[in-house]
């Protein structure tokens, strides 16, 4: 009958104990990086807001348009989509040669818009940008207008859909 060696007997657990720790699922892992996110963030931030009209000094509703950007963005261009009843300043007609936004920078578009009539109007702002790699994004924001009409009681969603987000590793039962 033939012996196996001590140092065989000795190797062969550390072996497999450096393999299952090795080996072990990639959740089980300390996570060091960020949080995982539903999808992926867009590097500029667009939010809009209806200033409302100053009679006493004759100015007359405005929309302001706030770009955020989070990182470089290269030919950074927008434009507003009105529906036939609002009409804007030359402004928004012609808004101008693309722009550059650093990292941390904010801008802010102000554009005076005026109503044919009283109503609920859906406004628009489009914007195209670069990034320094050469990818080029398209995203819109919207907002509805309401002009001397009262807003609809209840939750209003404006026909957006509203998803519960849970991380991909903890799914829903």
């Amino acid at each position: 009958m033939r012996r196996t060696p001590r140092s065989l007997l000795v190797a062969l657990p550390v072996v497999l104990v450096v393999a299952a720790l090795w080996l072990r699922p990639a959740s089980s892992r300390q996570n060091t990086a960020t949080l995982p996110t539903i999808e992926p963030t867009l590097p500029l931030a667009l939010d809009l807001e209806v200033l409302p009209a100053d009679p006493i000094r004759g100015t007359p509703s405005r929309l302001a348009a706030t770009l955020d950007a989070s990182r470089d963005l290269q030919e950074v261009s927008w434009s507003l989509v009105l529906p036939e009843a609002v009409g804007a300043g030359d402004q928004a007609i012609d808004p101008g040669h693309p722009f550059r936004l650093r990292s941390g920078e904010r801008r802010i578009v102000t554009v005076p818009i005026q109503a044919r009539r009283a109503g609920a109007f859906p406004l628009k702002v489009e914007v195209v940008f670069r990034l320094p790699d050469g990818r080029v994004f398209h995203t819109q924001q919207g907002i509805v207008w309401r002009n001397g009409v009262a807003a609809p009681g209840g939750r209003h969603h404006a026909g957006a859909y509203e998803w519960m987000g849970v991380p991909v590793e903890e799914p829903l039962p």
